[in-house]
């Protein structure tokens, strides 16, 4: 399994990983102290991608796992809180599932701290997983606490593990349980610098001292009494005094008050110390220290990912990708289902033409008001060409001795996986612009949108095209005052079509192993369920007419068909 590291801060995710044997090709990170370090733990060779936000999708290596740290200052509990609207450091998570989307990773590894869920009352948090789910992936998401995962240190974080939609195998991925077995603080407070001893010879002790007696600790603590307890370590807030017992309080960049008692005297956590309870193995700090200043290492180990619990999730994710499912692994899986998935309208065609032994057939025909003992005879055909409808279906009824043929138009949508989405309409902007008559200055942004013609802003999120967000107030507002004006025709165009085979059914199948689970509905429910809602602005910048998404088709290893504007649902919200 090759992986490539983003945000990739000092590696702590690439040592989980490289731990059960998979392999880093490449990095990506800015900071040049974090650099530093990573080639001093890592390696000289390997490509560092720098600037996540100037990355060039063409450009990476073939990967199948992405790992991200993405910046945390946004949505920490402690920051300001500023969120996705953080430009420099929020939307960084744009830029990463961009490259998911357009590199087609297999699995994803992100993590953030646990102030990410509930910021803005959890609409931060939702928009990123409306995202991930839009690209195509069944995302897991869970609270871990390094504390419980073999390393003393008390540090609450969110990991989302991804799993692409095509690859998903019908069962949830798990979580690692906490392990029961961790090392005692003497086995990482390990540091004899006599530098970091802080006493009466160090000139920031009456500063402590002060803190001591300060208006919030006053007459709670005892100096003699707190160096009598071994291990004791104190967390010097801004404000009161917070002790603990064989765990430290999570390391954080920007503020090193972690004291503790070792031998009757206090002493400062030191960088070496804030990396082993980071889990990194000390034949890795090692190669750092004397290299790089106590205060940095501390920064850097504050901005880490905990190697333990990296380590512990990849192993269930590996657990995952290998397991066997009908005698038949991964690899077989994926392949039969992208085999057979333009069989579907066969596979919908020989339920209805066996529809008298067909328990599937008969509700499908039920569900469209047929009594059963009125049908004479079912004749179910594939429709070829770009028509909205896949099969038609002719069904011949004798009411009171009279024979009556009746026909149906369906279009089918096989899907795998409840949260997968499905193009149901993808053309050439010129084609739109004959259908609906689109105003040439509105046709103009499309196309910058699509890509046809190259960004007209400097430093645009992608090269080759540009986002919706890219546009002024004014262009946004053109655009979208466009699909509005023409939903109703946009959206019957695309799922209902026009002529002798325009759709009057949508048949969902939802096919999970063994199971299959669906739906049909008439047309005009489809129509209203999906488009019946208002046009706006998605918050990765693509256009959404209700459950509807309006984008970029992308992909097609930069094809000129990669500029083609194209139209997407999640069919199998209709079974749900």
């Amino acid at each position: 399994m090759k992986f490539i590291d983003f945000c990739a801060g000092i590696g702590g995710g690439r040592l989980g990983l490289t731990s059960i044997n998979y392999e880093c090709i490449a990095f990506s990170e800015i900071d040049n102290n974090a650099i530093k370090v990573y080639r001093l733990m890592h390696t000289e060779e390997e490509i560092n991608y720098g600037d996540i936000t100037k990355i060039e999708s063409d450009y990476l290596p073939d990967f199948d796992l992405l790992i991200g740290g993405f910046p945390c200052q946004s949505f920490s509990i402690i920051g300001e809180r500023c969120g996705l609207n953080d430009i420099d450091k929020g939307q960084i998570i744009y830029y990463l599932t961009r490259i998911m989307d357009e590199k087609k990773t297999k699995y994803f590894i992100l993590e953030n701290v646990k102030g990410l869920v509930n910021h803005d009352k959890g609409r931060t948090f939702n928009i990123i997983l409306n995202i991930l789910e839009e690209i195509g992936y069944k995302v897991y998401y869970k609270v871990l606490n390094s504390l419980n995962f073999g390393v003393p240190h008390m540090r609450e974080r969110i990991y989302l593990v991804g799993v692409r939609n095509d690859l998903h195998k019908g069962i949830d991925f798990e979580f690692p349980s906490p392990i029961k077995t961790i090392k005692g603080l003497n086995s990482f407070l390990i540091d004899n610098d006599k530098s970091l001893i802080l006493d009466e010879t160090n000139k920031t002790f009456p500063t402590f001292i002060k803190y001591l007696n300060n208006k919030y600790n006053q007459g709670k603590y005892k100096l003699n009494e707190l160096l009598s307890e071994e291990y004791l370590v104190l967390d010097t807030r801004q404000s009161d005094l917070r002790l603990y017992r064989n765990k430290v309080p999570t390391i954080r960049k920007g503020r090193q008050g972690i004291l503790y008692v070792k031998n009757g005297k206090l002493r400062k956590l030191s960088g070496m110390e804030s990396l082993l309870l980071q889990g990194i193995p000390h034949s890795k700090v090692q190669k750092v220290i004397g290299k790089i200043s106590n205060s940095q290492l501390l920064s850097l180990a504050g901005n880490a990912m905990t190697v333990n619990v990296i380590e512990e999730l990849a192993k269930n994710l590996d657990k995952y990708i290998k397991r066997k499912d009908n005698n038949m692994d991964l690899v077989a899986k994926g392949s039969k289902t992208a085999k057979d998935g333009f069989k579907n309208e066969g596979f919908v065609v020989d339920e209805f033409n066996n529809w008298n032994k067909s328990n599937l057939a008969q509700g499908w025909l039920e569900k469209m008001d047929y009594n059963l003992s009125d049908i004479e005879s079912v004749k179910a055909q594939k429709i070829t060409g770009s028509y909205k409808a896949d099969i038609q279906v002719k069904i011949k009824i004798e009411i009171k001795l009279k024979s009556l043929v009746d026909i149906q138009n369906l279009q089918v949508k096989l899907v795998s996986n409840p949260k997968g989405f499905n193009q149901i309409d993808k053309r050439w902007l010129k084609t739109y612009k004959k259908m609906w008559n689109i105003p040439s200055d509105v046709y103009e942004l499309l196309q910058y949108f699509t890509g046809e013609l190259s960004p007209k802003i400097s430093n645009p999120k992608d090269n080759r095209r540009m986002f919706l967000t890219e546009f002024s107030k004014e262009e946004q507002e053109k655009i979208l005052n466009f699909f509005n004006m023409n939903k109703i025709l946009i959206v019957s165009d695309i799922l209902k079509g026009k002529g002798e085979f325009a759709a009057e059914w949508m048949l969902v199948i939802l096919k999970i192993n063994d199971e299959i689970k669906w739906a049909l509905e008439s047309i005009n429910y489809v129509l209203n369920y999906f488009g019946n809602d208002e046009v706006s602005m998605s918050p990765r910048g693509s256009i959404l007419i209700g459950k509807i998404t309006i984008q970029r088709k992308g992909g097609d290893n930069g094809r000129e068909t990669a500029n083609m504007l194209q139209f997407k649902i999640n069919p199998a919200e209709l079974i749900q």
